[in-house]
């Protein structure tokens, strides 16, 4: 249900667009965030845990090659 979404997880969201893959640092320009914690932290991990985004290499969560790509749940 979308009340679990709150709203950080609602702005990352909308600032992704599907099936494109973003680095960490991508998403803290779209969002303009200043703090790669405050990213991982309110953003990156409640997402990932929601599995509203997935990592496009799950097995090295911290290479420096990580991009995340919004999830396509919401099609069919």
């Amino acid at each position: 249900s979308s009340d679990v979404c709150s709203s950080d997880l609602k702005k990352l969201l909308e600032a992704m667009e599907e099936d494109i893959p973003y680095t960490a640092n991508e998403i803290l320009e779209l969002l303009h965030l200043k703090s790669k914690d405050a990213l991982r932290k309110n953003y990156l991990n409640p997402a990932l845990e929601s599995g509203q985004i997935q990592m496009t290499i799950p097995n090295a969560p911290k290479s420096k090659n990580q991009r995340y790509v919004k999830s396509s749940c919401e099609k069919k």
